[in-house]
């Protein structure tokens, strides 16, 4: 299959699912999630702001504001990704209907002096490879933030047999599903 096939078809089934599958899952990933010690040791922290059926992080916001955390939010602004204070400014929805916080007010932080990035995506592997939606913002910002853990969350369908990474995909550090941590 192709990118693009691996994509609709892992989006297709996210889109079917439950509500309450959505939160029971999200819940269980969180859970393997504050067992680990990258977690814990994070100081600045990049989230996700869930849409569109993935794995919920407004518990693990919440979590690592309240543990004491700096917490940043993507912001896509002129076809680049930056991460920005959750703190700093109101949030708006992105183009693509992902709330960010708005650019022009946010506090950003260089993508180098982020201690941990928990990352979104739509297919994953076990050899620790990503497909995203396509856009390469993650991929280009991973890139800048070489120092930082990358971890994904998942559902346990979104793992797939071996994905052929392209010269600009950035692997994860680790992959965090319901069922198990693959790193």
């Amino acid at each position: 299959m192709t990118k693009q096939e691996i994509r609709e078809k892992v989006l297709n089934m996210r889109r079917s699912l439950t509500s309450k599958y959505i939160e029971d899952e999200s819940m269980k990933v969180m859970e393997r999630l504050l067992n680990l010690p990258a977690l814990k040791d994070g100081r600045n922290v990049l989230v996700y702001s869930d849409f569109d059926g993935e794995i919920k992080t407004a518990a693990l916001t919440g979590w690592l504001l309240y543990h004491g955390a700096q917490v940043f939010l993507p912001v896509i602004h002129k076809k680049k990704m930056y991460a920005a204070n959750i703190k700093s400014a109101v949030l708006e929805l992105s183009c693509f209907g992902v709330a960010q916080p708005k650019y022009d007010e946010a506090e950003l932080i260089e993508p180098g002096k982020l201690d941990l990035i928990i990352v979104p995506g739509i297919a994953f592997d076990r050899a620790l490879n990503r497909i995203g939606f396509g856009g390469g913002y993650y991929d280009a910002f991973l890139k800048e933030a070489s120092l930082a853990k990358k971890i994904a969350l998942a559902y346990d369908f979104q793992i797939l047999g071996q994905l052929v990474p392209e010269a600009h995909d950035i692997k994860m550090d680790m992959i965090v599903t319901p069922d198990e941590v693959i790193a």
